[in-house]
């Protein structure tokens, strides 16, 4: 079986090295074809400006040494039978430069370093991680500081109980991979009719999948991403996945994304698949 291709986007910072590192000792046994993206941009000089071509061939030439280095580093820390390439590309964001790559260039995941944000942060449109995650047609890692790779053993998935099947199949093809233990859970102010009645196609569709490390729960609490990083700590996830829709202006003013608010604990990996 041929193994996946996975972006991973460096600034060389140690963040993103941490990123870098997770995701090629989570997926080098897969034989993945890893390619390191960096952006190289030149902000607030006229692109007809010969000097501004000549600062932006430099920074290029630049950044691609440091990625020769960096390649170079990593071959000799992970072994494995993996491809690794690093590219710089021009682009005026990271989110742009990830987007337009994706579109033309195979990929089954993008890979990022996870940066915490002030509550003034917050509640503006947000940094870099959200960008990527708002802008990426396919599933975006983001990976905390702190982490480091030892196994999937439990993947938490939070589901708003919209699209279940399509999205539980997503998950169990990648769990699979790792032998994973999938713990879903829908958070609730209250239990009513109408969770009630989700609750009960829940069950029905969990038969139906029929993975045996699979399990629900419903939380009742008001606060959702108090309860899904409470439920994170009591089960050790190794992982929590959401599915996440393009923002409304709207819900990137006021932070009402749910997605958006756990990209922002960034107490653990965070896997964000686009809803189609």
């Amino acid at each position: 079986m041929k193994g996946p291709n996975i972006v991973l986007l460096t600034d060389f910072s140690p963040l993103s090295k941490v990123a870098i590192q997770f995701a090629m000792k989570m997926a080098a046994p897969l034989d993945a074809h890893f390619t390191i993206l960096n952006i190289v941009r030149v902000d607030g000089i006229p692109k007809a400006n010969l000097k501004a071509k000549q600062i932006e061939k430099s920074i290029a030439q630049v950044s691609q040494e440091e990625g020769d280095s960096l390649v170079k580093e990593l071959r000799n820390q992970i072994k494995g039978n993996y491809k690794l390439e690093f590219k710089p590309i021009k682009a005026r964001t990271v989110a742009e430069m990830v987007r337009k790559y994706v579109e033309k260039h195979p990929t089954n995941m993008v890979v990022m370093g996870l940066q915490g944000a002030s509550a003034l942060k917050k509640a503006r449109l947000g940094g870099t991680t959200v960008s990527v995650i708002d802008e990426c047609k396919v599933p975006v890692l983001a990976i905390p500081a702190l982490a480091k790779y030892h196994n999937l053993e439990n993947i938490v998935y939070a589901s708003d109980l919209k699209n279940i099947q399509k999205e539980l199949e997503i998950i169990i093809e990648f769990a699979k991979i790792f032998g994973s233990s999938v713990h879903m859970i829908h958070v609730a102010p209250v239990m009513d009719k109408k969770v009630e009645a989700e609750i009960n196609s829940v069950d029905e569709i969990i038969r139906k999948i029929n993975y045996d490390k699979l399990d629900f729960k419903l939380i009742l609490e008001e606060d959702i991403t108090t309860a899904i990083d409470s439920y994170i700590k009591k089960t050790k996830a190794d992982l929590l996945t959401t599915f996440t829709h393009k923002l409304s202006l709207e819900e990137k003013l006021f932070g009402k994304s749910v997605t958006r608010r756990l990209a922002y604990q960034g107490t653990i990996p965070l896997l964000a698949v686009k809803r189609k």
